[in-house]
């Protein structure tokens, strides 16, 4: 699967990145998150480890940060989370650049979908699609509110 979505944020890349940067926000702007937990407590980093459990279902897991090029690229990956007869891979990445005064954001995610989740692929595809449009949104609400 690869699904994108973009827009643009009236900050500065490097603000942008810090909140994102943050995966225990997650929730407040991906509200398919029921919480995220970062493992550890230093800043977040190369390697950082996240817990994460999703709102529906009973879906949980972890992932790190796997690229971490501050200001303009942040990915992660985890090992797939067992859900029913069907399993997802988490996957993907932020890539941010200057947009006049602001910052363009482009979310891209690659989720490997296992077991029943392949033959579903197509529709889980939409839903997050339009999830990832209503995230960004909300995303650059928090972000251009803070100061």
């Amino acid at each position: 699967m690869h699904i994108e979505a973009d827009t643009v944020i009236a900050r500065p890349s490097s603000e942008v990145f810090d909140h994102i940067a943050r995966g225990e926000r997650l929730p407040e702007y991906m509200t398919e998150f029921s919480w995220v937990r970062q493992v550890g407590t230093s800043q977040p980093a190369l390697g950082t480890n996240y817990e994460y459990k999703m709102a529906r279902g009973q879906a949980a897991g972890t992932f790190e940060w796997t690229e971490f090029e501050r200001p303009r690229r942040l990915a992660w990956h985890g090992p797939p989370a067992k859900v029913g007869p069907g399993s997802m891979e988490p996957s993907g990445w932020w890539e941010l650049s200057a947009e006049g005064d602001g910052t363009r954001v482009k979310l891209v995610m690659s989720p490997k979908p296992g077991g029943l989740f392949k033959l579903l692929a197509p529709l889980m595809a939409g839903q997050m699609r339009k999830g990832n449009v209503a995230a960004l949104k909300l995303l650059k609400q928090q972000v251009e509110a803070e100061r």
